[in-house]
């Protein structure tokens, strides 16, 4: 608008003068500096005073230097005048003021002006909007990093206060139960040496019942052993369970984890080849299949270990095997096994497992 203005006072009779570059560059620094404010009141002065100036630019000057009015009306009353209609009419209003011959250029002024700062104004309310909306999911994000992050310390902290708490129960178990006996065994033998040369019966005596303690301390040692150690299905289901909270945590995807059959049947090695084969299912569901929900499932039949991933994603018409899959299949045929696919409804890895004792 400026240029247009300056531009019609150049090829008029007054041509550009002196006075008026120096109006000009004076207005330009009064806009710079109104909208280098970042307060909203310093910036609604600011734009009173470029009015005012412009005004006595138009009654001193030229006339059409009255074109450059609307804009700065709009920033004044923009913010405090949220309906349309009244700011429309506060731009018009000047135009009671000026020459009949402006009329024309200022209603067409004051017409552009009012759309192109309306939908300015509407795209930056909408962008701020956005920037804040980014900047809450931003503290969001933090937030749940933060809150996952305590978790996970939390877990660690204590998987170690247990491992603290049970070395301590067994180091005070075996010093209880079986410190005691092996300390009387050893007095038994040592008395048993000392009577073996004066009282022979009495020192075999002796001896045996040493023997017979040493027998319950270490009967006693299998019986701490055998408590501590878990169930070799324990080991191999709660590994699996933890896959699958850990894969739901990571991915947001929902998982879930079911089991039948006597889980005890399942040698480690086939747990091992169990999960290695689940954990690459589970990448490759990530990967293709689109989905919002898979679900592992072992069943211990009679003869076999059947264990599945199945997923709810887009699935495939025809299965191409890549890398994973085959290593899958590997691994399965290693101990006599086989891996079924099937992509017709969702995604499926199926694998059959023979038990050693079938």
């Amino acid at each position: 608008m400026l240029l247009y203005v300056t531009g019609s006072v150049y090829v008029s009779e007054s041509g550009l003068t002196n006075w008026y570059t120096a109006a000009i560059l004076l207005y330009i620094s009064m806009e710079l500096f109104s909208h280098i404010m970042r307060s909203a009141t310093l910036q609604r002065a600011g734009a009173a005073a470029s009015i005012l100036f412009i005004i006595t630019l138009s009654y001193e000057l030229n006339p059409m230097l009255a074109l450059l009015i609307p804009v700065n009306l709009h920033r004044l009353a923009g913010p405090l005048l949220r309906h349309p209609a009244p700011i429309l009419l506060l731009m018009m209003a000047p135009i009671l003021l000026l020459p009949k011959e402006l009329y024309a250029s200022y209603g067409l002024t004051a017409s552009i002006s009012y759309l192109f700062l309306t939908v300015l104004s509407a795209y930056t309310d909408k962008s701020k909007a956005y920037r804040s909306t980014l900047e809450a999911m931003r503290e969001e994000q933090y937030r749940l990093k933060k809150q996952l992050h305590e978790s996970m310390e939390h877990r660690r902290q204590s998987e170690y206060m247990f491992k603290l708490e049970e070395r301590n129960r067994l180091s005070q178990e075996i010093h209880d139960r079986i410190g005691h006996s092996m300390t009387g065994a050893l007095i038994q033998m040592e008395a048993a040496k000392r009577l073996y040369a004066t009282d022979a019966a009495r020192s075999a005596e002796l001896l045996q019942n040493a023997i017979h303690i040493s027998k319950e301390g270490i009967e006693q040692i299998r019986q701490v052993l055998k408590s501590m150690k878990p169930l070799k299905e324990q080991l191999g289901i709660n590994r699996m369970r933890l896959l699958a909270d850990e894969f739901a945590a990571t991915h947001e995807m929902e998982t879930q984890l079911t089991y039948e059959g006597n889980l005890d049947r399942i040698e480690p090695l086939h747990w091992h080849i169990i999960q290695q084969n689940v954990t690459e299912a589970l990448t490759n569901t990530v990967k293709y299949a689109e989905a919002t929900a898979v679900s592992i499932h072992i069943q211990v039949l009679h003869t076999m270990i059947k264990a599945s991933v199945s997923d709810n994603g887009t699935g495939a018409s025809k299965v191409i095997k890549g890398l994973g899959m085959i290593g899958m299949e590997e691994r399965t045929a290693a101990v006599g096994g086989k891996v079924i696919v099937d992509g017709s409804k969702g995604f499926a890895v199926t694998m059959l497992i023979p038990l050693a004792s079938a």
